[in-house]
């Protein structure tokens, strides 16, 4: 069975990953509409797309990905009254992040040399992102001050 795949355009390698699956045909996530859902098997969004009733109402659409950690664009209760599958991916960004916040500290004054000599880190929140970022504080021999109220 080959499946017809609508995903953003703006997400990296798509027809490498899921390519296999069927025919992936690429759109604007910023003005997608139901028409354009026509056909379609697989829904492939980012952030930038509101997934609800609205917009899959009549459509064939089986499956929805995103390619995001949030799901605050995305009607789960909906999909899951009408038996359409979900996917999302947690954490998925969570090294560019620790990255981004690792180089910032270095580049900042002072601060990378303030913390290797005996200075405490921060984190608010706890998961995906606090966690690695975390780990890799305390492979610097940096400590870490863990907060996260969800979890408390």
């Amino acid at each position: 069975m080959t499946l017809a795949v609508l995903a953003d355009e703006n997400i990296p390698a798509v027809e490498h990953y899921v390519g296999s699956l069927g025919r992936v045909t690429r759109c604007n996530g910023r003005t997608l509409h139901s028409a354009q859902l026509a056909g379609v098997d697989v829904l492939l969004v980012r952030s930038v797309t509101q997934v609800d009733e609205q917009l899959l109402a009549g459509s064939a659409v089986r499956f929805v990905g995103t390619a995001t950690s949030g799901v605050d664009h995305v009607d789960r209760s909906w999909l899951q009254q009408q038996g359409i599958g979900f996917c999302h991916a947690p954490g998925a960004n969570a090294n560019s992040v620790v990255e981004y916040v690792l180089a910032a500290i270095a580049a900042v004054g002072d601060h990378l040399e303030t913390l290797l000599g005996g200075g405490r880190v921060g984190i608010v929140g706890y998961g995906h992102i606090g966690r690695a970022l975390a780990a890799r504080l305390e492979c610097l021999g940096i400590a870490c001050l863990v907060s996260d109220p969800w979890l408390e």
